[in-house]
C-alpha cells in the first residue's frame, strides 16, 4: 500500500497518539514502531516531523483517504495497541476517536475491531495448485493435506515465522511433520482482503534464504479463503485451498 507524504505524516501522528496513550513506552511497541519505520520507509526525524502536527490537521488527511488505505491504518493502530501484549482503556479511547475522526466504520463501541489478525493463523488445506510460471503449466493436487502456520515470531525477533506441515500419512500421528521449515517474514502490504509478507534474512545470515519466499494471505477478515507461497528462487507459486 502507497501512501503519499501527507498521508504518511498522519498516520504516524495517529500512532504516536497511541503508543503515548497510557504515557509509557514498551519494548513490544518500540519493536513494532521498527517494523513500521521499514515498511512505510520514515525516520526518527520524521516522527519529529508528525508530532509538530495537531490531530485536527492528520484528521483532515485521513478523513479522504480511500478504504483500502483506512483498513490499512485500521490494523497498524490495532496491532500497535496490542504490541505490548493488552490494550488497556486509555488506548482503547485513542483508537475510537481516530477511528470515528477519519471515518473508519466500527460495528459498535467494545466489539473487537474489524481487521484480519495474522499473528495466529493455522490454515488447513485439502488441495494444491501448483504453477511452474517459466514453462506456463500448473498441476493440481486433491487430497494432499496440508497446514500453514504464522505465528509471531519464533525466535522473538521481528516479523513472523512461516511453517508448511505435511499432515498426510502415519508421520501425523506422532506429530507434525514438517514441509517447509520456518521462514523469518515480515509483511509487507496490507489490503482489505490481501496481505503479504516477504521473507527476510538477518545480515552475515548464511544459512537458509528466507527472502526466497514470500506469501498471500486471501481472507474475508474473519477467516482464510486461500494462501498461495511463492517460491522466487524456482519462478514458482503452490495456491492451497481448503
Amino acid at each position: 500500500m502507497e501512501f503519499n507524504l501527507a498521508e504518511k505524516l498522519a498516520i504516524v501522528k495517529a500512532i504516536d497518539r497511541v503508543i503515548l496513550a497510557d504515557d509509557k513506552v514498551e519494548k513490544g511497541e518500540m519493536i513494532y514502531l521498527g517494523q513500521l519505520m521499514k515498511l512505510l520507509d520514515f525516520d526518527s526525524d520524521f516522527v519529529e516531523e508528525a508530532r509538530k502536527f495537531n490531530m485536527q490537521q492528520a484528521n483532515g488527511i485521513l478523513e479522504p483517504m480511500s478504504d483500502a488505505k483506512k483498513h490499512s491504518l485500521a490494523i497498524m493502530l490495532h496491532e500497535m495497541a496490542y504490541a505490548d501484549g493488552e490494550m488497556d482503556k486509555e488506548e482503547i479511547k485513542v483508537l475510537f476517536a481516530v477511528f470515528k475522526n477519519a471515518g473508519i466504520k466500527i460495528e459498535e463501541p467494545g466489539n473487537s475491531l474489524s481487521v484480519f489478525d495474522i499473528s495466529d493463523v493455522y490454515f488447513k488445506s485439502s488441495q494444491q495448485i501448483v504453477y511452474h510460471k517459466d514453462q506456463g503449466i500448473s498441476e493440481s493436487n486433491s487430497g494432499v493435506k496440508r497446514a500453514i502456520k504464522i505465528e509471531p515470531h519464533i525466535e522473538g525477533k521481528k516479523g513472523y515465522s512461516v511453517t508448511i506441515f505435511q499432515l498426510n500419512g502415519l508421520s501425523f500421528l506422532w506429530g507434525k511433520q514438517v514441509e517447509v521449515s520456518p521462514k523469518q517474514m515480515e509483511v509487507t502490504q496490507i489490503g482489505p482482503y490481501k496481505t503479504l509478507l516477504r521473507g527476510y534474512d538477518e545480515l552475515g545470515n548464511t544459512g537458509k534464504k528466507h527472502s526466497h519466499y514470500s506469501i498471500s494471505i486471501f481472507h474475508n477478515l474473519e477467516e482464510v479463503e486461500k494462501v498461495i507461497i511463492h517460491h522466487h528462487k524456482k519462478n514458482m507459486d503452490i495456491e492451497y485451498l481448503k
